[in-house]
């Protein structure tokens, strides 16, 4: 398998447990969770994200929003492009900050627009992708929700694949390309927020998955509410995904120890696809 990651031109992120987690993937210009110090982080690319879609309503995944929504309409720039929130509906967290920016400026108008969702929800990104809502696991009452993006697409049905480019293109001419084409969803782009491991069937064959990696060792997880870092390379081999990005791990760890750890459970765990650590704004290749 083939990277598939450009980190300095697909993936900008920040994730330290606990205090900000983000994540613009730029290619989609969708940015998942907008954590505390985003709007800085981007600077004048702020304008550029079109959509930001919320897992939940955690501080380290939502206070970065006021920031940056008010840096748009406050800033010099594409002050009227619209932005679309996406968030699990009925989580109180998100609908917090929602009415916050209606009280901190009652008498501003914002180009924000609010979808709720809920799992198996499904909001269009341009006329070839829709961004799906899947539930994650993360413990209490409030809904909390991964995403992934499908591009539509087709390929040759499977009773056609024998066939040589010649007979494909008699074919076509004879009887039309729809009746040798069929239609099929790839998975381009999935996030699973906090959350325990996710069944890999909803990312299965993935070009980009960021999986949640909190915890180095499964004894050190109290509750389960995160996934561990050989969960989350096991949800990547499984799924057969091109690029998994591990994040979330957590500030309990010594960095100079907890790499070489990370970097030899990669190597044993049967995952053959581009894999890297989001920690702080490092976007670290874990096969280097």
């Amino acid at each position: 398998m083939g990277a598939v990651i450009r980190p300095k031109d697909d993936l900008v992120a920040f994730s330290r447990a606990m205090f900000s987690n983000w994540c613009w993937y730029r290619p989609l210009e969708l940015v998942i969770d907008a954590g505390e110090g985003l709007q800085l982080a981007l600077g004048q690319k702020i304008w550029a994200p079109e959509t930001v879609a919320l897992t939940h309503g955690h501080s380290d995944h939502v206070l970065g929003l006021p920031g940056l929504v008010a840096s748009r309409r406050f800033g010099k720039g594409a002050v009227d492009k619209p932005l679309t929130v996406v968030y699990p509906e009925g989580n109180t967290g998100v609908e917090v900050i929602r009415d916050l920016l209606t009280r901190l400026w009652p008498r501003e108008t914002f180009p924000v627009t609010w979808v709720p969702i809920q799992a198996g929800g499904e909001h269009r990104l341009g006329r070839a992708c829709v961004l799906h809502g899947f539930q994650t696991k993360h413990g209490g009452a409030e809904p909390t929700l991964g995403y992934r993006v499908l591009e539509d697409r087709q390929h040759l049905k499977p009773e056609f694949a024998a066939l040589s480019q010649a007979e494909i293109r008699a074919r076509v001419r004879t009887e039309g390309r729809d009746a040798l084409m069929e239609s099929y969803r790839q998975v381009i782009f999935a996030h699973t927020g906090d959350a325990m491991p996710i069944d890999p069937a909803l990312v299965a064959a993935a070009d980009v998955l960021v999986h949640d990696a909190t915890f180095l060792d499964a004894a050190d997880r109290k509750w389960d509410i995160h996934a561990t870092t050989s969960e989350a390379l096991e949800v990547g081999r499984a799924a057969g995904v091109r690029g998994l990005v591990l994040h979330h791990l957590s500030i309990r760890y010594e960095r100079g120890d907890a790499l070489p750890r990370l970097r030899a459970q990669v190597q044993a765990s049967g995952f053959t696809g581009a894999c890297l650590l989001v920690d702080d704004h490092r976007l670290i290749d874990l096969r280097a």
